[in-house]
């Protein structure tokens, strides 16, 4: 592994992590957060304690906040840590805008 060329982590690896049920929401948002270039290279071996497809779907989501090259993981709010828990609480919640694949049909946030 290289700073150019990161080891960033299997899809397999990711859905273990987070224990996903197969078809679930959650499996749903994890396949389509996998842009792995929207994060710093730094990122994929770092302590910040969030998964990284979480880390895409709130940089898709929030793309002029500013994301410090030191410490990378110091520009993801708290509350992400929060909701990381909640989503893996219940794996099946819709999630994401109207718009996004991955939220049902008249289901609420």
């Amino acid at each position: 592994m290289t700073p150019d060329k990161p080891a960033w982590p299997s899809l397999e690896k990711q859905l273990t992590a987070a224990k996903s049920p197969s078809g679930s929401a959650l499996e749903k948002l994890i396949k389509a957060n996998q842009d792995f270039q929207l994060l710093a290279p730094e990122e994929a071996n770092d302590e910040a304690g969030l998964p990284l497809w979480l880390r895409v779907y709130w940089r898709k989501n929030h793309p002029d906040v500013p994301h410090p090259k030191t410490n990378p993981g110091a520009g993801y709010p708290d509350v992400l840590h929060t909701i990381h828990n909640w989503m893996l609480i219940h794996p099946d919640l819709p999630w994401g805008s109207a718009g996004d694949p991955t939220r049902k049909k008249g289901g609420q946030r």
